[in-house]
């Protein structure tokens, strides 16, 4: 019975120290990154979109929607998603969405510290907590990048975002968070 319980503490060890070098991995290259360029996929529900993103880590996004032709800014204090078929954006404080913790790396980085990432039916993710939503935030297990997040938006629907990174670091023209331009 004691070698079994040595056994068992030594592996659960060994696992907790290879998922502790796979978190300060994802810390590492986190830290690392100021901006990511990405291809995504969201699905809500049973609806699939995809589009473009260009992200920076101080709550900036800009997305363009390949088939709705929608558009979702922030500037780092609002959010606006504009549809196609309206001149009338609407308008969130970034603060009152996901968003608000998803694009804050520093936010990101702690939860990531304080949660450890974990490996369960081979994803590696962390999960999040944000204004009583639950945010889970997948990693690429190769590169060890953000790959997506999972949660529920205003209207409690499923919302699973998958990204694919193209660029990180890349020069970026402010002006594209400018909300004033999509009004």
């Amino acid at each position: 019975m004691r070698f079994f319980f040595i056994s068992v503490s030594i592996f659960f060890f060994l696992i907790t120290k290879v998922y502790s070098d796979v978190s300060k991995k994802i810390i590492n290259n986190l830290e690392k990154a100021n901006n990511y360029s990405f291809k995504f996929i969201q699905q809500i529900n049973q609806n699939k979109e995809t589009g473009y993103c260009i992200l920076v880590f101080n709550r900036k996004i800009n997305c363009k929607y390949d088939n709705s032709g929608k558009i979702l800014v922030s500037d780092g204090k609002n959010l606006i998603v504009k549809s196609k078929n309206s001149n009338i954006p609407n308008f969130y404080k970034l603060e009152n969405t996901t968003f608000y913790s998803i694009l804050d790396k520093q936010y990101l980085i702690n939860q990531i510290i304080k949660n450890n990432v974990r490996n369960e039916y081979g994803e590696l993710f962390t999960n999040l907590k944000y204004q009583d939503t639950d945010i889970k935030v997948f990693f690429d297990k190769e590169k060890l990048h953000i790959k997506g997040w999972k949660t529920t938006d205003i209207y409690n629907n499923s919302v699973l975002t998958e990204i694919r990174i193209k660029d990180i670091n890349k020069i970026i023209n402010e002006n594209i968070f400018d909300l004033e331009k999509f009004n």
